[in-house]
């Protein structure tokens, strides 16, 4: 059966959004998902549930195709949980600024998302797709809060310092662990690394611009490679590192930290800045809300690495 868009836009929004509308709640503190199921963390007294961080991690190992190794899998729910608080974070301050996110007009974007179809084939997309109308409404009351934070984030910008660290990263992908290693070694021998990406690497799109992903924020990148990209310095070449696509060999090629005046930032990165403002506007306001924020890590092991 083919995924309609309406039933896309709602995958997107479960997976960013993490399915927490409503974390605000009523009546003070406590799990809005019922009962008293195990919490991972807290957010300003409301509980994240371990079994949402579960579910939302088990459409990763099925977009993955199968099982992840044991640090893969944690940096991912490391990733997920952070997404998930966002998310809590947002609609909870949407709420109290007024947001609409009534009844009337979640189901009113159900409908608009629904198109065409009728309510039984919609249904049964869902269900394809691992959602109910429950987690449904969730989704698209998170997707309000964010449209709202979005423009209120917008209206309010002044950024002057990059919210994150962005760097320009080169990579080559291969299938083969043993490849991976002498290619790295390779590369950290002298050998010229563009030219190793546009004979090896199986990223058709990067490897013939030698590799190279351009500007972006390193974060943004599936788990592994994030955390590996992150601890390089400019100029070094990682070691192999294993995602779901395969093994990467990545070499950090320029880097901008997370309060660096945008003056000072290179003029490609200026460019880039420019064109995505809102995105930039978005995340300043969140690490602002997120610094404000009650977060307890009730499962050391997904707390952030410093």
């Amino acid at each position: 059966m083919r995924i309609s868009r309406g039933i896309a836009a709602l995958l997107l929004a479960t997976l960013v959004a993490g399915s927490l509308a409503g974390c605000s709640g009523e009546g003070g503190g406590g799990s809005l998902f019922g009962g008293s199921e195990e919490a991972v963390a807290t957010v300003n007294g409301i509980d994240i549930p371990r079994s949402e961080l579960d579910a939302m991690y088990q459409q990763v190992v099925n977009n993955a195709g199968g099982e992840l190794d044991e640090e893969t899998a944690l940096a991912y729910k490391r990733q997920l949980l952070q997404m998930m608080i966002d998310a809590a974070l947002i609609t909870e301050a949407a709420e109290e600024l007024g947001a609409d996110l009534s009844e009337d007009a979640v189901e009113e974007r159900l409908t608009q998302l629904r198109g065409t179809q009728d309510e039984a084939a919609f249904e049964a997309q869902l269900e394809e797709a691992g959602l109910d109308m429950d987690n449904a409404r969730k989704s698209v009351r998170d997707m309000l809060a964010q449209e709202f934070i979005q423009v209120v984030a917008s209206a309010e910008s002044s950024i002057t310092t990059l919210p994150e660290t962005y760097s320009r990263l080169s990579h080559i992908l291969v299938s083969d662990e043993a490849l991976a290693n002498d290619l790295a070694e390779q590369a950290r021998g002298g050998a010229d690394f563009a030219a190793l990406a546009s004979a090896n690497s199986s990223d058709t799109a990067s490897a013939v611009d030698g590799g190279n992903l351009g500007w972006g924020q390193t974060s943004r990148y599936v788990a592994a490679f994030a955390d590996a990209a992150s601890a390089l310095k400019v100029g070094e070449v990682s070691d192999p590192v294993k995602s779901e696509f395969g093994w990467h060999v990545i070499l950090k090629q320029e880097e901008a930290a997370e309060g660096t005046p945008i003056a000072d930032i290179p003029a490609e990165l200026a460019a880039l800045i420019e064109q995505d403002t809102g995105t930039l506007a978005m995340q300043a306001y969140v690490a602002k809300l997120r610094e404000d924020a009650e977060i307890e890590y009730l499962d050391e092991t997904l707390k952030p690495v410093e």
